[in-house]
């Protein structure tokens, strides 16, 4: 495996994500995740891919979670398109924030060595 190669697939799963790739049920999810990051105090939301899980915890609509539940269906795959192992990253997250400038957009994992990687995505 090439650890070289994280930096560049977090950068490509995070922006498919946030494109216009991510359409479910008639919502584009780049759409649904500024409203939703509005309701919170932190003005942030964080998907884990590896489990699942979102965070702050909260009600999240369904629209978002079956986009959750699709891309990490395809995480796997994806990693290993890039000719890496997921056995040797943790938990790939995402983490959508509203700033004074707009959005950021963080992806980020660590790898079987500690050691941490995190990329941004403009979208």
């Amino acid at each position: 495996m090439k650890y070289k190669h994280i930096d560049a697939m977090l950068h490509n799963f995070g922006h498919s994500f946030v494109s216009l790739m991510n359409y479910v049920d008639d919502q584009y999810i780049l759409d649904v995740l500024p409203e939703l990051a509005l309701h919170f105090p932190s003005y942030e939301i964080d998907i884990n891919f590896a489990n699942g899980q979102v965070s702050p915890a909260g009600e999240y609509p369904e629209v978002l979670l079956k986009s959750i539940a699709y891309w990490k269906d395809w995480l796997p795959k994806h990693i290993t398109n890039q000719r890496l192992e997921a056995e040797r990253l943790s938990d790939i997250r995402v983490r959508y924030r509203l700033t004074k400038m707009g959005h950021e957009i963080i992806v980020s994992t660590t790898d079987d060595r500690g050691k941490e990687h995190k990329v941004f995505v403009r979208a």
